[in-house]
């Protein structure tokens, strides 16, 4: 960590955190990640800066409830070299989306839960949120929050986390702020 709370995370020769849907047996669960327990209802915010060099690779945002529940939300390299907003909801299986396409590399993002509902949301300056996606994570002892960083197809990736925010207590998911 540097001295404005800055730190990177480094990802090998394909790593990845992903469950196939269709046919076939996909379940690498190979990406770094550095967690922390959450409270019930939470806000937790980061600017997250990509060096991508390959497809799909990725700095994340990682929930966590069991080995077979938890999400990601990524800004994550696409096939026409750009980099875009995914998240994937794993309830067994892994459910992604691609969102939209962020200029240059680097974004914010945040999830937040109140209540049993989590939001994922993404802004390009830290101040002006858009929800990008609502959803449920049944994790009956509590959920684990943090950082990922992915390199599914490439040699290696890294991600810079900065501007780090994290808030306990009631959350109003509707209030982009």
């Amino acid at each position: 960590m540097d001295k404005n709370g800055a730190f990177t995370l480094a990802a090998g020769k394909k790593t990845d955190w992903f469950v196939w849907p269709g046919e076939g047996d996909y379940r690498p669960d190979s990406s770094p990640r550095a967690l922390f327990k959450t409270d019930e209802n939470f806000s937790f915010s980061t600017r997250v800066d990509v060096s991508a060099h390959a497809i799909y690779d990725a700095g994340c945002i990682a929930l966590v409830g069991t080995a077979s529940r938890w999400a990601k939300f990524c800004l994550e390299a696409q096939a026409d070299g750009g980099l875009a907003i995914v998240s994937v909801v794993t309830r067994d299986l892994s459910d992604d989306t691609t969102s939209y396409p962020v200029t240059g590399t680097s974004t914010w993002l945040k999830v937040a839960k109140d209540q049993g509902g989590i939001f994922f949301y993404a802004s390009s300056d830290g101040r002006a949120w858009t929800i990008v996606r609502k959803f449920s994570l049944d994790a009956p002892a509590g959920l684990s929050a943090g950082f990922s960083v992915q390199s599914p197809e490439g040699a290696g990736a890294r991600a810079v986390f900065s501007d780090v925010h994290y808030t306990a207590g009631k959350i109003d998911l509707w209030k982009l702020r």
